[in-house]
């Protein structure tokens, strides 16, 4: 279904917005930021925000909504063809992604306010028993919790480390990194 094409002003706009936000939020806890100095920033007046916008919480689950539909098109292009859920191309395209988009990355990995990563892993959840086993081998169903818990918050970790430590390995390098650490724990048992 193709969406109805936005005006080149409304575009212009809302990156505007979206990139003062941005930049408010590499300073400042978004508590801190008021409409006006949003607006200011984006050189946008408060009314035009209003025509976009509720509030900056809106804007903010704006952006986290284009990211989140972002990760699902990676998920479904690569984690579920046949049945199986591949690893390393999720994940060497998720390093990728994430570098591209480093300033909101780091503005989102750093919030607890948000439930961003909560909705992103269980994105990645596996739906069907086959691809459960495809993942983690013939083990106990029971434990397929488990094991998805461990294997996300490792890549969360390894992705908040990579971005503490300033990105010294390139995004490749990281997705298979990653990858082969995965593919360590999900060795499925033969």
């Amino acid at each position: 279904m193709n969406q109805p094409k936005i005006d080149r002003r409304i575009r212009r706009t809302r990156l505007l917005l979206r990139e003062a936000l941005i930049q408010l939020l590499l300073e400042k806890d978004i508590k801190e930021i008021s409409i006006l100095e949003l607006t200011d920033k984006a050189d946008v007046n408060r009314g035009t925000f209003y025509l976009h916008y509720k509030d900056i919480y809106d804007i903010y689950e704006q952006i986290e909504n284009e990211i989140l539909e972002e990760f699902r098109v990676i998920f479904e292009k690569r984690c579920r063809k046949e049945n199986q859920v591949v690893l390393l191309p999720i994940v060497l395209e998720a390093f990728e992604f994430l570098a591209k988009n480093i300033d909101i990355s780091i503005i989102i990995l750093s919030s607890s306010d948000s439930d961003f990563l909560s909705r992103l892993i269980n994105m990645g959840k596996p739906k069907e028993k086959e691809e459960w086993q495809a993942l983690f081998g013939e083990m106990d169903e029971d434990l397929y919790e488990y094991y998805y818990s461990f294997i996300t918050s490792g890549f969360v970790g390894l992705l908040r480390t990579w971005l503490n430590e300033g990105r010294k390995e390139t995004p490749k390098k990281m997705g298979e990194l990653a990858g082969m650490m995965m593919e360590k724990v999900c060795a499925p048992n033969n």
